[in-house]
Protein backbone atom coordinates (compact mmCIF):
# COMPACT_ATOMS: atom_id res chain seq x y z
CA UNK A 1 0.00 0.00 0.00
CA UNK A 2 3.02 2.87 0.99
CA UNK A 3 4.64 2.10 -2.24
CA UNK A 4 1.25 2.44 -4.17
CA UNK A 5 0.86 6.02 -2.32
CA UNK A 6 4.68 6.53 -3.55
CA UNK A 7 3.74 5.43 -6.95
CA UNK A 8 0.84 7.99 -7.08
CA UNK A 9 2.63 11.07 -5.16
CA UNK A 10 5.51 10.80 -7.94
CA UNK A 11 2.69 10.83 -10.67
CA UNK A 12 1.92 13.98 -9.62
CA UNK A 13 4.98 15.51 -8.81
CA UNK A 14 6.43 14.29 -11.94
CA UNK A 15 5.10 17.54 -14.14
CA UNK A 16 6.88 19.69 -11.90
CA UNK A 17 10.24 18.17 -12.76
CA UNK A 18 9.72 17.77 -16.66
CA UNK A 19 8.24 21.19 -17.53
CA UNK A 20 9.41 24.74 -16.34
CA UNK A 21 7.12 26.32 -13.90
CA UNK A 22 5.20 29.16 -16.18
CA UNK A 23 6.07 32.78 -15.04
CA UNK A 24 2.88 34.32 -13.68
CA UNK A 25 1.52 37.97 -13.56
CA UNK A 26 2.42 38.52 -10.07
CA UNK A 27 6.20 36.75 -10.31
CA UNK A 28 6.62 38.42 -13.42
CA UNK A 29 5.45 42.29 -11.87
CA UNK A 30 7.83 41.45 -9.08
CA UNK A 31 10.74 40.03 -10.55
CA UNK A 32 11.04 43.23 -12.87
CA UNK A 33 10.19 45.27 -10.17
CA UNK A 34 13.01 43.53 -8.36
CA UNK A 35 15.38 43.18 -11.22
CA UNK A 36 16.14 39.40 -11.50
CA UNK A 37 13.86 39.13 -14.64
CA UNK A 38 14.75 40.53 -18.15
CA UNK A 39 12.59 40.81 -21.16
CA UNK A 40 13.12 40.21 -24.55
CA UNK A 41 10.46 40.99 -27.21
CA UNK A 42 10.06 38.30 -29.86
CA UNK A 43 8.66 38.29 -33.17
CA UNK A 44 6.96 35.92 -35.59
CA UNK A 45 8.23 34.18 -38.78
CA UNK A 46 6.27 36.22 -41.69
CA UNK A 47 3.96 33.18 -41.89
CA UNK A 48 2.58 33.38 -38.04
CA UNK A 49 3.18 31.56 -34.80
CA UNK A 50 0.85 28.77 -35.90
CA UNK A 51 2.91 27.81 -39.02
CA UNK A 52 5.54 24.84 -38.54
CA UNK A 53 8.40 27.53 -38.63
CA UNK A 54 6.60 29.42 -35.89
CA UNK A 55 5.78 26.61 -33.66
CA UNK A 56 9.49 24.99 -33.75
CA UNK A 57 11.09 28.03 -33.37
CA UNK A 58 8.69 29.38 -30.62
CA UNK A 59 9.69 25.91 -28.66
CA UNK A 60 13.39 26.81 -29.24
CA UNK A 61 13.15 29.83 -27.57
CA UNK A 62 10.86 28.35 -24.44
CA UNK A 63 13.57 25.05 -24.16
CA UNK A 64 16.11 28.10 -24.08
CA UNK A 65 13.96 29.88 -21.14
CA UNK A 66 13.79 27.01 -18.94
CA UNK A 67 17.85 25.58 -19.31
CA UNK A 68 17.84 29.92 -18.12
CA UNK A 69 15.50 29.40 -15.23
CA UNK A 70 16.75 25.92 -14.49
CA UNK A 71 20.32 26.72 -14.18
CA UNK A 72 21.87 27.61 -10.58
CA UNK A 73 23.08 31.17 -11.87
CA UNK A 74 21.00 31.97 -14.37
CA UNK A 75 22.20 34.77 -17.16
CA UNK A 76 24.29 37.43 -15.11
CA UNK A 77 22.26 36.06 -12.11
CA UNK A 78 18.72 37.04 -13.65
CA UNK A 79 15.78 34.84 -15.23
CA UNK A 80 15.34 35.88 -19.01
CA UNK A 81 11.68 36.54 -19.83
CA UNK A 82 10.78 35.93 -23.64
CA UNK A 83 7.12 37.89 -24.19
CA UNK A 84 5.67 36.27 -27.46
CA UNK A 85 4.52 39.30 -29.92
CA UNK A 86 2.01 39.57 -32.56
CA UNK A 87 3.54 40.71 -35.79
CA UNK A 88 4.83 44.11 -36.96
CA UNK A 89 3.10 46.11 -39.50
CA UNK A 90 4.01 49.14 -40.67
CA UNK A 91 0.94 51.29 -38.85
CA UNK A 92 2.30 49.90 -35.32
CA UNK A 93 5.91 49.94 -35.61
CA UNK A 94 6.47 53.46 -33.73
CA UNK A 95 3.53 52.84 -31.16
CA UNK A 96 5.39 49.14 -30.46
CA UNK A 97 8.50 50.96 -30.26
CA UNK A 98 7.71 53.10 -27.61
CA UNK A 99 5.82 50.57 -25.35
CA UNK A 100 9.11 48.36 -25.06
CA UNK A 101 10.75 51.28 -23.98
CA UNK A 102 8.44 52.14 -21.60
CA UNK A 103 8.44 48.46 -20.27
CA UNK A 104 11.77 48.14 -20.19
CA UNK A 105 12.58 45.69 -23.01
CA UNK A 106 16.16 44.48 -23.08
CA UNK A 107 15.94 42.91 -26.88
CA UNK A 108 14.02 42.26 -29.73
CA UNK A 109 14.74 38.71 -31.22
CA UNK A 110 13.18 38.83 -34.50
CA UNK A 111 12.67 35.30 -36.24
CA UNK A 112 11.11 37.16 -39.32
CA UNK A 113 12.79 38.21 -42.73
CA UNK A 114 14.11 41.68 -43.94
CA UNK A 115 10.65 43.37 -43.15
CA UNK A 116 11.51 43.62 -39.66
CA UNK A 117 14.52 45.04 -39.86
CA UNK A 118 13.28 47.79 -42.52
CA UNK A 119 10.56 48.80 -40.31
CA UNK A 120 12.78 48.64 -36.81
CA UNK A 121 16.28 50.22 -38.48
CA UNK A 122 15.03 53.34 -38.56
CA UNK A 123 13.32 53.39 -34.91
CA UNK A 124 15.99 51.75 -32.56
CA UNK A 125 18.97 51.03 -34.78
CA UNK A 126 20.56 53.62 -32.47
CA UNK A 127 19.06 54.02 -29.16
CA UNK A 128 18.02 50.55 -28.82
CA UNK A 129 17.05 48.52 -27.40
CA UNK A 130 18.89 45.78 -29.28
CA UNK A 131 17.62 43.99 -32.19
CA UNK A 132 18.66 40.49 -33.18
CA UNK A 133 17.46 38.59 -36.49
CA UNK A 134 17.95 35.27 -36.75
CA UNK A 135 17.63 35.74 -40.25
CA UNK A 136 18.59 38.96 -42.35
CA UNK A 137 20.39 37.99 -45.23
CA UNK A 138 18.22 40.59 -47.23
CA UNK A 139 18.38 43.21 -44.88
CA UNK A 140 20.87 46.26 -44.34
CA UNK A 141 21.60 46.99 -40.60
CA UNK A 142 24.27 49.96 -41.38
CA UNK A 143 24.38 53.29 -41.84
CA UNK A 144 26.66 55.50 -44.03
CA UNK A 145 28.95 52.17 -44.46
CA UNK A 146 28.53 51.20 -40.69
CA UNK A 147 26.77 49.12 -39.09
CA UNK A 148 24.17 50.63 -36.39
CA UNK A 149 24.98 50.33 -33.22
CA UNK A 150 22.05 48.55 -31.93
CA UNK A 151 21.01 46.06 -35.23
CA UNK A 152 22.35 42.32 -35.46
CA UNK A 153 21.85 39.57 -37.66
CA UNK A 154 22.83 35.88 -37.64
CA UNK A 155 22.99 35.21 -41.43
CA UNK A 156 25.98 36.96 -43.19
CA UNK A 157 24.93 39.62 -45.83
CA UNK A 158 23.72 38.31 -49.12
CA UNK A 159 27.17 39.81 -50.84
CA UNK A 160 28.04 36.15 -49.05
CA UNK A 161 28.15 34.88 -52.82
CA UNK A 162 30.83 36.81 -54.02
CA UNK A 163 32.96 34.81 -51.81
CA UNK A 164 30.63 31.87 -52.57
CA UNK A 165 31.38 32.20 -56.19
CA UNK A 166 35.04 33.17 -56.15
CA UNK A 167 35.95 29.66 -53.36
CA UNK A 168 33.48 27.54 -56.77
CA UNK A 169 35.46 29.13 -59.32
CA UNK A 170 38.98 28.07 -57.50
CA UNK A 171 37.07 24.27 -57.23
CA UNK A 172 35.63 23.54 -60.48
CA UNK A 173 37.33 26.13 -63.14
CA UNK A 174 40.80 25.54 -65.01
CA UNK A 175 43.31 27.99 -65.13
CA UNK A 176 42.61 31.15 -66.77
CA UNK A 177 39.30 29.87 -67.20
CA UNK A 178 36.76 32.35 -68.78
CA UNK A 179 34.07 34.06 -66.60
CA UNK A 180 31.39 36.64 -67.78
CA UNK A 181 29.52 38.87 -65.06
CA UNK A 182 26.12 40.50 -65.85
CA UNK A 183 25.29 43.32 -63.64
CA UNK A 184 23.63 46.36 -63.25
CA UNK A 185 24.87 49.58 -63.26
CA UNK A 186 21.22 51.06 -61.90
CA UNK A 187 21.27 49.30 -58.96
CA UNK A 188 24.43 50.14 -56.94
CA UNK A 189 24.30 46.98 -55.32
CA UNK A 190 24.62 44.81 -57.60
CA UNK A 191 26.83 46.93 -59.51
CA UNK A 192 29.71 46.51 -56.45
CA UNK A 193 28.81 42.63 -56.30
CA UNK A 194 29.78 42.47 -59.98
CA UNK A 195 32.61 44.28 -59.58
CA UNK A 196 34.31 43.02 -56.81
CA UNK A 197 33.46 39.18 -57.94
CA UNK A 198 35.60 39.94 -61.82
CA UNK A 199 38.29 42.10 -59.14
CA UNK A 200 38.50 38.97 -57.34
CA UNK A 201 38.93 36.05 -60.21
CA UNK A 202 40.79 38.50 -62.08
CA UNK A 203 43.46 38.18 -58.84
CA UNK A 204 43.11 34.73 -59.37
CA UNK A 205 44.12 34.57 -62.60
CA UNK A 206 40.88 33.96 -64.89
CA UNK A 207 39.79 35.65 -67.72
CA UNK A 208 36.90 38.05 -66.95
CA UNK A 209 34.55 39.84 -68.70
CA UNK A 210 32.07 42.24 -67.68
CA UNK A 211 28.47 42.83 -69.28
CA UNK A 212 25.75 45.16 -67.99
CA UNK A 213 22.27 44.86 -67.99
CA UNK A 214 21.09 46.08 -70.96
CA UNK A 215 17.89 48.82 -71.72
CA UNK A 216 17.23 47.53 -75.20
CA UNK A 217 15.42 44.24 -75.03
CA UNK A 218 16.11 41.18 -75.72
CA UNK A 219 18.85 41.80 -78.84
CA UNK A 220 20.72 43.66 -76.44
CA UNK A 221 20.69 40.03 -74.51
CA UNK A 222 21.74 38.27 -77.58
CA UNK A 223 24.94 40.43 -78.37
CA UNK A 224 26.19 39.57 -74.78
CA UNK A 225 25.10 35.92 -75.18
CA UNK A 226 26.97 36.06 -78.28
CA UNK A 227 29.84 37.68 -77.12
CA UNK A 228 30.26 35.69 -74.19
CA UNK A 229 30.39 32.83 -75.89
CA UNK A 230 32.81 33.79 -78.61
CA UNK A 231 35.31 34.52 -75.47
CA UNK A 232 35.00 31.22 -74.49
CA UNK A 233 33.09 31.80 -71.20
CA UNK A 234 32.99 28.66 -69.38
CA UNK A 235 30.44 30.61 -66.97
CA UNK A 236 28.10 33.26 -66.52
CA UNK A 237 27.43 34.83 -63.25
CA UNK A 238 24.25 36.80 -63.57
CA UNK A 239 23.75 39.38 -60.37
CA UNK A 240 20.46 40.50 -62.51
CA UNK A 241 17.30 39.56 -61.27
CA UNK A 242 15.99 35.58 -62.12
CA UNK A 243 13.86 36.72 -65.09
CA UNK A 244 16.75 37.91 -66.88
CA UNK A 245 18.66 34.52 -65.76
CA UNK A 246 15.65 32.35 -66.82
CA UNK A 247 16.01 34.34 -70.43
CA UNK A 248 19.46 33.65 -70.78
CA UNK A 249 18.69 30.51 -70.06
CA UNK A 250 16.19 29.57 -72.96
CA UNK A 251 18.18 31.59 -75.33
CA UNK A 252 21.48 29.36 -74.79
CA UNK A 253 20.35 25.80 -73.55
CA UNK A 254 19.92 24.19 -77.16
CA UNK A 255 24.23 25.58 -77.98
CA UNK A 256 26.79 23.45 -77.82
CA UNK A 257 29.78 24.37 -76.05
CA UNK A 258 28.24 27.29 -74.28
CA UNK A 259 28.90 28.77 -70.75
CA UNK A 260 26.94 27.66 -67.57
CA UNK A 261 24.89 30.02 -65.81
CA UNK A 262 25.17 31.15 -62.06
CA UNK A 263 22.70 33.09 -60.47
CA UNK A 264 23.89 35.39 -57.51
CA UNK A 265 20.22 35.70 -55.91
CA UNK A 266 18.45 33.52 -53.22
CA UNK A 267 17.13 30.19 -54.51
CA UNK A 268 13.78 30.38 -55.65
CA UNK A 269 11.37 27.81 -56.48
CA UNK A 270 10.65 29.74 -59.80
CA UNK A 271 14.51 28.46 -60.80
CA UNK A 272 13.35 24.50 -60.67
CA UNK A 273 12.26 24.71 -64.41
CA UNK A 274 15.92 25.53 -65.51
CA UNK A 275 18.63 22.43 -65.54
CA UNK A 276 21.98 23.63 -64.50
CA UNK A 277 21.64 26.85 -62.93
CA UNK A 278 24.38 27.54 -59.80
CA UNK A 279 23.09 29.02 -56.59
CA UNK A 280 24.27 29.48 -53.06
CA UNK A 281 22.61 29.47 -49.84
CA UNK A 282 23.51 29.71 -46.23
CA UNK A 283 20.54 27.96 -44.88
CA UNK A 284 20.63 24.65 -46.92
CA UNK A 285 23.57 23.47 -44.14
CA UNK A 286 21.58 24.33 -41.26
CA UNK A 287 18.97 21.54 -42.88
CA UNK A 288 21.38 18.98 -43.23
CA UNK A 289 22.79 19.62 -39.17
CA UNK A 290 21.79 16.25 -37.06
CA UNK A 291 22.58 18.75 -34.05
CA UNK A 292 19.35 19.87 -34.31
CA UNK A 293 17.40 16.21 -34.38
CA UNK A 294 18.59 16.52 -30.56
CA UNK A 295 17.90 20.17 -29.94
CA UNK A 296 14.54 18.86 -31.67
CA UNK A 297 13.91 16.14 -28.94
CA UNK A 298 15.02 18.74 -26.37
CA UNK A 299 12.60 20.90 -27.08
CA UNK A 300 9.89 18.37 -27.48
CA UNK A 301 11.25 16.44 -23.92
CA UNK A 302 10.57 20.12 -22.22
CA UNK A 303 8.38 21.81 -23.86
CA UNK A 304 5.77 19.02 -25.46
CA UNK A 305 6.34 21.00 -28.61
CA UNK A 306 6.77 19.35 -31.70
CA UNK A 307 9.69 20.52 -33.59
CA UNK A 308 8.98 19.94 -37.72
CA UNK A 309 11.56 22.88 -39.02
CA UNK A 310 14.40 21.93 -37.23
CA UNK A 311 16.70 25.00 -39.30
CA UNK A 312 14.14 27.29 -37.51
CA UNK A 313 14.44 25.94 -34.31
CA UNK A 314 18.11 25.93 -34.33
CA UNK A 315 18.21 29.25 -35.20
CA UNK A 316 15.97 30.43 -32.94
CA UNK A 317 18.04 28.73 -29.98
CA UNK A 318 21.52 30.15 -31.27
CA UNK A 319 19.98 34.12 -31.26
CA UNK A 320 18.88 33.25 -27.57
CA UNK A 321 22.54 31.98 -27.18
CA UNK A 322 23.58 34.81 -28.52
CA UNK A 323 21.64 37.11 -26.31
CA UNK A 324 22.51 35.75 -23.14
CA UNK A 325 25.87 36.01 -23.52
CA UNK A 326 25.73 39.60 -24.69
CA UNK A 327 23.82 39.70 -21.02
CA UNK A 328 26.41 37.69 -19.19
CA UNK A 329 29.07 39.83 -20.85
CA UNK A 330 27.44 43.20 -20.38
CA UNK A 331 25.81 42.60 -16.51
CA UNK A 332 23.21 44.62 -17.86
CA UNK A 333 20.25 45.18 -19.81
CA UNK A 334 20.88 48.98 -20.55
CA UNK A 335 21.13 49.26 -24.48
CA UNK A 336 24.42 50.37 -24.64
CA UNK A 337 26.40 47.90 -22.69
CA UNK A 338 24.48 45.25 -24.56
CA UNK A 339 25.55 46.27 -27.45
CA UNK A 340 28.90 46.51 -27.02
CA UNK A 341 28.97 43.11 -25.49
CA UNK A 342 26.87 42.00 -28.36
CA UNK A 343 29.53 42.42 -30.88
CA UNK A 344 32.48 40.51 -28.72
CA UNK A 345 30.33 37.48 -29.18
CA UNK A 346 32.47 34.36 -29.83
CA UNK A 347 32.90 30.68 -29.99
CA UNK A 348 28.39 30.55 -30.07
CA UNK A 349 26.85 27.18 -31.29
CA UNK A 350 25.05 27.27 -34.34
CA UNK A 351 24.38 23.66 -34.37
CA UNK A 352 27.19 21.69 -34.74
CA UNK A 353 29.47 24.55 -35.92
CA UNK A 354 30.36 27.68 -33.83
CA UNK A 355 30.51 31.23 -34.83
CA UNK A 356 31.57 34.67 -33.31
CA UNK A 357 30.88 37.72 -34.21
CA UNK A 358 32.66 40.46 -36.61
CA UNK A 359 32.33 43.66 -34.88
CA UNK A 360 32.79 45.61 -37.62
CA UNK A 361 29.77 44.27 -39.14
CA UNK A 362 27.36 42.70 -36.54
CA UNK A 363 26.98 39.35 -38.51
CA UNK A 364 29.07 36.27 -38.08
CA UNK A 365 32.39 36.10 -39.40
CA UNK A 366 31.54 33.12 -41.37
CA UNK A 367 28.85 30.49 -42.05
CA UNK A 368 29.15 26.82 -43.94
CA UNK A 369 27.66 27.88 -47.47
CA UNK A 370 26.00 25.38 -49.92
CA UNK A 371 26.74 25.65 -53.78
CA UNK A 372 23.33 23.80 -55.35
CA UNK A 373 22.49 22.88 -58.99
CA UNK A 374 19.24 23.03 -60.14
CA UNK A 375 18.49 19.05 -61.07
CA UNK A 376 15.12 17.80 -62.04
CA UNK A 377 13.26 20.32 -60.02
CA UNK A 378 15.56 20.38 -57.23
CA UNK A 379 18.08 22.08 -55.65
CA UNK A 380 20.92 19.59 -55.80
CA UNK A 381 24.21 19.97 -53.06
CA UNK A 382 26.99 19.86 -54.84
CA UNK A 383 29.46 21.37 -52.72
CA UNK A 384 29.74 22.98 -48.81
CA UNK A 385 32.53 25.23 -47.39
CA UNK A 386 33.07 28.09 -45.26
CA UNK A 387 32.78 31.39 -46.59
CA UNK A 388 33.70 34.57 -44.50
CA UNK A 389 31.70 38.11 -44.35
CA UNK A 390 33.30 40.65 -46.86
CA UNK A 391 35.07 42.86 -44.60
CA UNK A 392 33.65 45.64 -46.54
CA UNK A 393 29.76 46.93 -45.86
CA UNK A 394 26.77 47.72 -48.53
Amino acid sequence: MMQLKNFLLLLLLLPFFLFPRPVHAGDLAIGLEDGWIWQVAVLPPSDGWESERGKSALGAVRYAEWKVKDSADGVAGRDIRFLKEEPLSRDDAEERVARWRENGIAAVLSLGGTEDISLLRPLLGKSGPVFLSAYGEGGDITEGGVPLPMMFALDLYRDFRIAAFAEYAKRTLGPGSGVAILGDRLDPSLERFARNLGDMLSSFGYSVSRFWLPGAGMDSFRMIEAEAISEGASVLVSWAGSMVVRDIWRAVRRKEGVFRIWYGGEPLRLLLSFNGIVVADQDVPLGRDRSFVTLGREIWRRTRTVVKDASAAGRAYAACEWIFEGFRRAGSKDPGPLANAMRAVSDTALGSSTFSVNPATHRPFARETAILEVENRTFRPVDFFQVKGPEYLP
